[in-house]
C-alpha cells in the first residue's frame, strides 16, 4: 500500500545531501523516519557511528533509540545482500554502535566539556548534580541569604512575604520564584519596571472599597443573597478603619490583602434577584458597583504583580550568586550549566567550535519543539559550515549535516524553557539557507472512526486561515480522514506571586 506521504519518506531515506526539517505528529512513525535516515547515512559511507550525534528528550528515549537502531542496521545488513561496500559500511556501524552519540543534549554537553574542562573553565573531575540535589544545593543557599536579609528586607522580598496564598507558604512561594528564576540565568538583563504610583493606586481603591461597603449596608434584609455575598468587602472596610485609628496606612498589608479580595470574589455575582436592594438603592446599582470595583481590584493585583516581579528578579539575584558559589566550592553542575557552559565554550573558542564541527559530521534531532534557547545555540553552531562564525544567527549549516524532527502542536506541554517561536525562527532560518521542510501526514496510530469524530467535531475551530502557529492536518493511513490537532502558545516566566 502506497502512503499518501510517501514521497517525504522516500525523500528522508534518499535525500541524504539535503538539510531537512520534519514535521510530524504523534502517531506519524517520526521517530522510526529518524532511525532509517540514520541507518541509510551510515550505510551509504559518508560517515562513520562515532562522528554522528542523535539528540533525545529523555534517557530512556536514547536507550530506546539505540536498541531500534541497532535492529534497524541489522536488517540493513542482511537487506544488503551481495552489495559488499553496503554491507561493510553497516558492519562497521554494528561493530561500534555503542559510540553512537545517541543521548540527551544535557549528556552531550557533559561530555564535551569532560573533553575540555580547561577550557571551559570547570573541575576537571566536576559532579553533575540531577534535578532534586539542584534543589537542595538552591534551597541551603536560599536559607542562607534570607537569613541575613530578613534583618533588613528590600522592597520586592517585604512585599512578597505579605502576600497570601492558598497553596503555598510566602517563605516557600519566595524560594520557588527564585528557583524559576535560575533557570533562566543567562538572561541577565533587568527586568522592565513600569511606572507605579503603588501607594497612590492603593489609597484610591481603598476609598472605593469603602464607598461600596456602605452602599451594601443599605440591604433591606440581612438575608439578602447579594448582602451575604459581599460581605468580604464590609469586613474589609472595617478592618482597615479600625486599624488606620492607631497607627498609619500599612501599604504592603493592603497590597496583599487587596490582592487576595480581587481573586476571591466571582467576577459577576450570580444570583442576582430582582426589584430594590434597599431604601433608595436598587440592586442593579450595587451589581454594577460591584462589576466596577473588581474590574479595578483586579486590574491593580496585575500591575502590582509585575512591578512586584521585576523587584523580585533583581533582589534574588543574590540567592542565586549564593547557589551558583556554593555549586563552584563543591565542583558541581547543574542541567542548566550543562547547557550554559558547553554553549559558552563553543561560541568563545573557535580552536574547540572547529574540532567539534569537524568531528561531528551529521546531527540528528529529534523533538525539536521542545528545543530551548541554549540547546538551540548548541546544535547549530555545531552545524555550522564556517567555525569562524560565533553568532548562531549567522550560521550557514553544512547541507545534510543536520536534520531534525519535530511536532509544533506538541509545544504546548512547555517543557523547561521550549518555546514554539523558537521553533519556527529556527525552521524558518534554515529554509532561507536551503533547508527543505517535508510533512509526515498519515498516522498510524489512529482509528478512522476517531478521526472522523474528531473532524466533526472540531472543523469550525480548526480552519487556522492566516493565524499564526496553525494546526496540522494529518491523515489516517487507512482511509486518509484529515483530522486536526490545535495548539496557541506564547512563553513567559511566571514567578507565582499572589493567590490564583
Amino acid at each position: 500500500m502506497t502512503l499518501k506521504d510517501q514521497s517525504a519518506r522516500d525523500r528522508i531515506r534518499n535525500d541524504l545531501d539535503t538539510t531537512l526539517i520534519v514535521e510530524a505528529a504523534a502517531g506519524t512513525g517520526k521517530t522510526t523516519e529518524l532511525v532509517n535516515r540514520i541507518v541509510a547515512v551510515l550505510a551509504s559511507g559518508r560517515t562513520m557511528v562515532d562522528r554522528i550525534v542523535a539528540v533525545t528528550f529523555t534517557d530512556k528515549a536514547a536507550g530506546e533509540l539505540k536498541l531500534r537502531l541497532r535492529e534497524e542496521l541489522e536488517n540493513a545488513r542482511t537487506a544488503a545482500g551481495d552489495d559488499e561496500i553496503r554491507r561493510g559500511n553497516l558492519e562497521q556501524a554494528l561493530a561500534h554502535l555503542e559510540e553512537a552519540r545517541a543521548a540527551t543534549l544535557h549528556s552531550f554537553c557533559g561530555d564535551l566539556l569532560r573533553e575540555r574542562p580547561v577550557e571551559a573553565g570547570i573541575d576537571p573531575q566536576f559532579e553533575q548534580l540531577d534535578e532534586t540535589t539542584s534543589q537542595q544545593h538552591y534551597a541551603s543557599a536560599f536559607r542562607t541569604w534570607i537569613v541575613g536579609t530578613l534583618e533588613n528586607p528590600p522592597e520586592g522580598v517585604r512585599r512578597s512575604l505579605r502576600r497570601h496564598s492558598r497553596d503555598d507558604e510566602p517563605m516557600a512561594r519566595l524560594e520557588k520564584a527564585g528557583w524559576t528564576l535560575a533557570s533562566w540565568r543567562d538572561f541577565k538583563a533587568p527586568w522592565s519596571r513600569p511606572s507605579f504610583d503603588r501607594k497612590d493606586e492603593i489609597d484610591r481603591l481603598v476609598t472605593n472599597l469603602h464607598r461600596f461597603a456602605d452602599l451594601t449596608r443599605k440591604a433591606g434584609s440581612t438575608e439578602d443573597v447579594v448582602y451575604l455575598q459581599t460581605r468580604e468587602c464590609r469586613d474589609l472596610s472595617d478592618y482597615i478603619k479600625t486599624a488606620e485609628k492607631n497607627q498609619s496606612r500599612d501599604y504592603d498589608g493592603l497590597e496583599a490583602r487587596l490582592i487576595s479580595l480581587g481573586s476571591s470574589w466571582d467576577f459577576k455575582i450570580k444570583k442576582k434577584g430582582r426589584g430594590n436592594y434597599g431604601v433608595g438603592v436598587s440592586r442593579d446599582q450595587v451589581i454594577a458597583a460591584h462589576d466596577v470595583l473588581v474590574g479595578s481590584l483586579q486590574q491593580f493585583s496585575r500591575t502590582a504583580d509585575a512591578d512586584l516581579a521585576a523587584l523580585l528578579a533583581t533582589e534574588l539575584r543574590e540567592a542565586i550568586a549564593q547557589y551558583e558559589a556554593l555549586k563552584e566550592r563543591g565542583g558541581k553542575l547543574d542541567f542548566f550549566d550543562l547547557l550554559l557552559r558547553a554553549r559558552d565554550l563553543l561560541r568563545s573558542n573557535e580552536t574547540v567550535r572547529r574540532d567539534m564541527q569537524q568531528r561531528f559530521t551529521h546531527i540528528f534531532v529529534d523533538e525539536f519543539q521542545d528545543t530551548e534557547p541554549l540547546q538551540a545555540e548548541v546544535l547549530m553552531l555545531l552545524s555550522s559550515s564556517d567555525p569562524a562564525i560565533s553568532d548562531w544567527r549567522k550560521v550557514q549549516v553544512v547541507s545534510g549535516k543536520l536534520f531534525i524532527v519535530g511536532d509544533p502542536k506538541q509545544a504546548i506541554y512547555r517543557f523547561r524553557r521550549a518555546d514554539v517561536g523558537l521553533y519556527y525562527d529556527i525552521r524558518d532560518r534554515l529554509i532561507e539557507s536551503g533547508a527543505v521542510e517535508v510533512q509526515l501526514t498519515t498516522s498510524f496510530r489512529s482509528d478512522p472512526h476517531i478521526q472522523n469524530f474528531v473532524n466533526a467535531a472540531f472543523a469550525p475551530k480548526m480552519d487556522g486561515i492566516g493565524k499564526p502557529f496553525r494546526p496540522t492536518m494529518f491523515r489516517c493511513r487507512r482511509n486518509g480522514a484529515i483530522s486536526p490537532i490545535s495548539h496557541q502558545w506564547s512563553p513567559s516566566v511566571s514567578l507565582n506571586l499572589t493567590q490564583r
